[in-house]
């Protein structure tokens, strides 16, 4: 089976239980958690290791994780699909983003920005799409040298300084034929 395919299964099948038994946020915190620690479990759920000992060994990558989403480990580990986790819970969060509405953006800017800059883009994004609400990634990039770029699913608005003058460069390069710096 396509592996892309299993993830987004699973994940759909962890978003409405976690719905039905009203345990969203906590499943999103513990699928977040364990994507956190699964690097260093990356040696031992390769292992063929009992079932019980794979989630002993996840239990204590993330402990104190809720019900449901323990459950659903369970059942990764009784149908050995743990080697798919990484990919089962990225498909899990986008997942949760989708049905509640939430984008996810990225702002890179050349320092570090106003929370007013924050708040005026959220709003911008909330006024432009079918969201409910945005969360904005922020990534400080010296080498842009002003301005930002803002990217938003499949938006893109680049105004950065660093690109302005690439922009400048090619138009120079094309109307004289002659490369400039």
């Amino acid at each position: 089976m396509n592996s892309g395919l299993l993830a987004k299964r699973y994940a759909a099948a962890l978003e409405s239980y976690s719905s039905e038994c009203s345990q969203s946020e906590a499943c999103l915190g513990d699928a977040r958690r364990m994507l956190a620690s699964l690097p260093a479990l990356g040696a031992y759920l390769g292992k063929p290791l009992p079932s019980a000992t794979k989630m002993d060994i996840l239990r204590k990558a993330v402990p104190d994780m809720c019900p449901a989403f323990e459950r659903f480990l369970t059942m990764v580990v009784a149908h050995r699909r743990e080697s798919s986790l990484r990919r089962i819970l990225t498909s899990y969060i986008a997942e949760y983003k989708r049905v509640r509405g939430i984008a996810d953006a990225r702002l890179t800017v050349a320092s570090p920005p106003s929370e007013q800059l924050l708040e005026r883009l959220r709003e911008l994004t909330l006024k432009g799409g079918d969201y409910r609400s945005v969360e904005i990634e922020v990534r400080v990039d010296p080498g842009i040298i002003g301005g930002f770029v803002y990217k938003v699913a499949d938006k893109r608005l680049d105004a950065s300084i660093k690109r302005q003058i690439n922009d400048l460069k090619k138009v120079f390069e094309t109307d004289n034929k002659q490369r400039i710096i």
